[in-house]
């Protein structure tokens, strides 16, 4: 194993540098330009701006401002952290790491920029086994890390074995180097590369590694944050670019760089989903249009849209599994196994020995989460029946509108209604997810899926069912329901009712939630910073208007930001996808709504990341479970329903017997599932070729990296290796051996 060689951060500084910070802890000018920050560290320092903790020039200086002393209990408080704070970057400090430490503006707070050199840097990778892609003439395989190894005198070097100028070179035209013939040596670490390495260094119990519990930290308060930085360069230039970034997904490799591969799957859904809904939105609007001159949605072109919704479904979702298989082949993600994720901050448990690592870690059994289990589903179907009891009083409540010709009116309420109630228990349901004390991150996304789903699968679409199948031959509370009206065919009409309520919830989507999805993000980020600029001016005598009062730095701006969650999109464009599929027999043109929408919710979500918040902590990932496995459920049932839509809701079988409707809709069903099983067995979702580039990229890496291969070609690995060939062996005209024995 190879020794770390620490990094002294006082070949940055200065050494008559500002005075001390804390005992132990030194407020630093760089002299020479430091290598650039990655990852930063938010320390409380003080209980608040307003409180006077400090000795020397700074106690001097907080006197001017006319602070106050703290009290007793707020005084061992900020000794407490002053400890922990000193314990951590000596840590830090320890491990090779070179720390940058500062004040906040309004000093209650001290910000720690983490920086590593380049050959700290590669001796961390190969410790950790890390994975880099390799050049594109050794089919851009991902191999782990290997440091050149110069040889031993002893054997005339003959065992040198240099391998740094296999790694592929990450460079755009962001970069200081860009364009030249020999980029710098670290360009084989991306900037997503760096801050796994960097978050290893500060995470893990490893040997020479800090092995602080983030999550712990945060969770006590003795930790404020800790997140990479932006690249403002990169983030100007995928701004400019967003339309190949996140819509087109032609430039996805620099989101994938930049953010990682959990989000880069997501915008590259989104994308496949765009590209997709091109020819339904086209086809369906046209075929609407036709039928408003020649027909009704529910003739027999009904027939043709619910046979094109099966094929549809299938091959989408079938080929987004291809698709994604084969950048995940490209990022070196497909064969990922399962790894042990970080620890939520908010995960409480008793502190135990890992039987697994051997490592002090937090413990909470199975046996007080099984209360905490029953009683959130217990909370779910409570709701779920208060839900279906609100839905009548709403339904009878549409009964009344009409009376007064307030349909219009009635079907924007229920719009908005359903995205109140959607976001109430969201709100609730989160809550129960965490008293349920999950410790990992997908853990807990997987246990709010399975509440949020059921609920708001009832919540947004319950009303849709209703009109289109119950509504025309039932009564509610003593009225009798009925559909709207249709002119064109002088009877009431339930896909016309139908179809008028789903546009309402497709443009309500459209307008005021994305509305509200750009704005809030927005007024979060004014609030907090007009608040900390307000409690400066209140507080520390900046409140005279002729003072100009320091903006704060770029770290501390995005310790104010929020944080990306990609699950709250996610869930957004599932709750959108079926809106768009479940009925669209009712109203063809959802499609186009549909496209519109995504298109603008890919420029929203990347407004949100690139300025309204932190940059998120990159995450491997070969696939979008759970999300795929919810889109694929949502299409079968959008077949099930099309299918019944068009069967017992129209009038083109209104001739027909109770059994034809039903051996027609189960030809339908049994035509789909055999269509489905044919299309995975012959296009598998891995694709051959990616199976097989798999099967090379591993062959590659073995031959090359690993020192295997073929006899016959060892000059070839000579060459990539570059190792000094050996002569052959000499033969000797008989064996020594027998002439000693005999």
């Amino acid at each position: 194993m190879p020794v770390v060689q620490r990094s002294n951060t006082a070949a940055y500084v200065d050494p008559n540098g500002m005075p001390q910070l804390q005992a132990s802890q030194q407020m630093v000018v760089p002299a020479t330009r430091m290598p650039r920050a990655d990852m930063c560290l938010v320390f409380p320092y003080k209980t608040s701006s307003t409180v006077r903790y400090g000795e020397g020039q700074q106690d001097m200086e907080e006197g001017y401002r006319g602070l106050t002393p703290p009290t007793e209990s707020e005084k061992h408080k900020m000794d407490m952290w002053a400890q922990k704070r000193h314990a951590v970057i000596t840590a830090l400090s320890d491990c090779g790491l070179i720390l940058m430490l500062y004040y906040s503006r309004d000093r209650d707070e001290i910000f720690v920029k983490i920086s590593v050199e380049d050959r700290h840097l590669r001796q961390v990778a190969e410790m950790k086994r890390h994975k880099l892609e390799l050049k594109e003439e050794y089919l851009s395989a991902f191999a782990e890390y290997k440091d050149d190894y110069t040889g031993q005198r002893e054997l005339g070097y003959s065992d040198r074995i240099v391998v740094s100028h296999l790694y592929k070179a990450h460079l755009d035209n962001t970069d200081a180097d860009a364009g030249q013939a020999y980029p710098r040596p670290n360009a084989i670490f991306r900037s997503t590369d760096r801050i796994q390495l960097i978050t290893h260094i500060v995470t893990a119990a490893d040997h020479n590694c800090a092995g602080i519990d983030v999550g712990q930290m945060l969770h006590d308060g003795d930790l404020r944050a800790f997140f990479p930085l932006h690249e403002n360069r990169k983030l100007v230039d995928m701004d400019r670019d967003w339309f190949s970034c996140f819509v087109r997904g032609t430039e996805i490799t620099k989101v994938r760089d930049y953010f990682g591969e959990r989000i880069a799957l997501y915008f590259l859904f989104l994308s496949h989903l765009i590209s997709w809904l091109i020819l339904p939105a086209l086809f369906g609007t046209a075929l609407d249009i036709a039928c408003r001159f020649y027909g009704t949605p529910d003739n027999y072109a009904g027939l043709i849209v619910c046979c094109a919704v099966g094929l549809w479904y299938i091959l989408f979702v079938h080929f987004w599994r291809r698709q994604q298989a084969t950048h995940a082949v490209k990022w070196g993600t497909l064969s990922i196994g399962p790894t042990l994720e970080p620890t939520r901050p908010e995960f409480q448990g008793t502190s135990r020995i890992n039987p697994v690592t051997g490592r002090i870690d937090r413990y909470y059994p199975w046996s007080q989460r099984v209360r905490a289990v029953l009683f959130s589903y217990s909370v779910l179907i409570v709701s779920i029946v208060g839900l279906l009891i609100c839905i009548g009083y709403l339904f009878y409540l549409r009964r009344v509108f009409h009376k007064h010709g307030g349909r219009f009116y009635f079907m924007v309420l229920n719009a908005v209604l359903v995205e109140i109630l959607n976001a109430v228990f969201t709100w609730v349901a989160t809550k129960l997810t965490e008293w349920e004390n999950h410790r990992a991150y997908s853990e807990h996304a997987n246990h709010l899926l399975a509440k949020t789903i059921v609920f708001k699968f009832i919540n947004c679409y319950i009303s849709l069912y209703y009109i289109a199948f119950f509504k025309e031959h039932g009564h509610m509370f003593g009225e009798e329901m009925k559909c709207m009206y249709n002119k064109r065919t002088q009877q009431n009409d339930c896909l016309v009712d139908c179809g008028w309520q789903l546009s309402i919830f497709m443009i309500n989507r459209l307008v005021m939630m994305n509305l509200i999805e750009m704005l809030t993000p927005y007024f979060k980020k004014v609030f907090a910073e007009k608040s900390e600029q307000y409690k400066v001016e209140l507080h520390t005598g900046f409140f005279n208007p002729m003072t100009v009062m320091a903006d704060m730095s770029g770290p501390e701006k995005q310790a104010k930001m929020q944080t990306f969650d990609v699950y709250e999109d996610m869930d957004e464009i599932l709750l959108l996808y079926g809106y768009t599929v479940l009925f669209i027999v009712a109203a063809p043109w959802v499609p186009l709504i549909a496209l519109i929408s995504i298109v603008v919710e890919c420029f929203l979500d990347q407004k949100k990341l690139i300025l309204y918040y932190r940059r998120p902590t990159p995450q491997p990932a070969a696939n979008n479970e759970p999300w795929d496995t919810a889109f694929d459920v949502f299409g079968f049932l959008a077949v099930l329903t099309n299918a019944a839509l068009f069967i017992f809701s129209g009038h083109t079988f209104d001739k027909w017997m109770h059994s034809q409707k039903i051996m027609l809709f189960l030809c339908i069903e049994f035509s789909t599932i055999l269509l489905r099983i044919f299309v995975s067995v012959m296009l598998p979702a891995i694709p051959r070729r990616v199976r097989l580039l798999q099967l090379q990229q591993d062959v590659m890496v073995h031959r090359h990296m690993d020192l295997g291969g073929e006899e016959d070609d060892h000059e070839t690995r000579a060459s990539a290796m570059r190792t000094t060939a050996q002569p052959p062996p000499y033969v000797f005209d008989k064996d020594q051996e027998d002439d000693d024995l005999w």
